[in-house]
């Protein structure tokens, strides 16, 4: 499956440590990546359909943007060749404004059905699953905070994640973030969080990537899930993971 990779940061940092391992480690993931971020409120992503890797070599603007972006929160997604898409539009991270916010989204997965859904306000109208996904959060999402406006972000996405998996039972990992909260959905697999020594409890990292994206596995924590009838929820803002909860 595409391998997801995000930070969140109380401060403006660089994930130039982190990004060309993360690469490296799904390197087998052939068919496309891509990296955004936000600057001043406002979403910036670069995509490319173009393998990560050309033999040993990564890919030029990959390595670029891995040195010069800084952000609070990035979020990376390197493409499965299974996913069989070969245009740049359909790339990940997705992007899309609602409840007065940018949102960047990644997903990974697999669903029989979700791709018959249809959004009133689609993200794209190409056949891509990961639209369908981010639409289909995004619309009950919205909906239920327009209904309930006092609850938090949380209430409304966990609600978005049950309905998910009740109505289009699948395999789904996703993160949804925008310049100041990340969320990490999932109902199979892990997802792994790490906290980097060096920038002094300023950051974390989240990543699907197995092991993590270091050279030593251990202090990844890992949360798994078995059931992929019930999912987990974990909400970070800044260097701090808020609410970790099965749904």
């Amino acid at each position: 499956m595409c391998e997801l990779f995000a930070m969140s940061a109380g401060h403006s940092y660089s994930a130039q440590e982190y990004l060309p391992p993360f690469a490296d480690k799904a390197r087998a993931n052939i068919s496309g990546w891509g990296i955004g971020f936000f600057r001043d409120g406002q979403v910036h992503i670069e995509k490319s359909c173009e393998g990560i890797f050309t033999g040993d070599q990564m890919h030029d603007s990959f390595q670029r943007l891995a040195r010069v972006i800084d952000s609070r929160i990035i979020l990376s997604h390197i493409r499965c060749p299974k996913a069989g898409h070969r245009r740049e539009s359909h790339a990940q991270p997705l992007t899309d404004q609602f409840l007065e916010h940018h949102w960047l989204f990644i997903f990974t997965g697999e669903s029989p059905k979700l791709l018959s859904y249809q959004s009133t306000r689609p993200v794209t109208p190409e056949e891509l699953l990961a639209a369908r996904v981010f639409e289909f959060v995004r619309d009950v999402f919205t909906a239920q905070m327009a209904t309930w406006p006092h609850q938090s972000l949380y209430q409304g996405l966990a609600l978005a994640g049950s309905n998910l998996i009740r109505e289009y039972p699948g395999k789904y990992t996703f993160f949804l973030a925008n310049e100041t909260v990340l969320f990490a959905f999932f109902n199979h697999a892990q997802v792994l969080l790490y906290r980097p020594p060096e920038v002094q409890g300023e950051a974390l990292l989240l990543t699907t990537v197995s092991g993590g994206v270091t050279g030593d596995p251990a202090p990844w924590h890992s949360f798994t899930n078995a059931d992929p009838t019930r999912g987990q929820l974990l909400v970070i803002s800044g260097p701090d993971l808020l609410y970790h909860g099965h749904l």
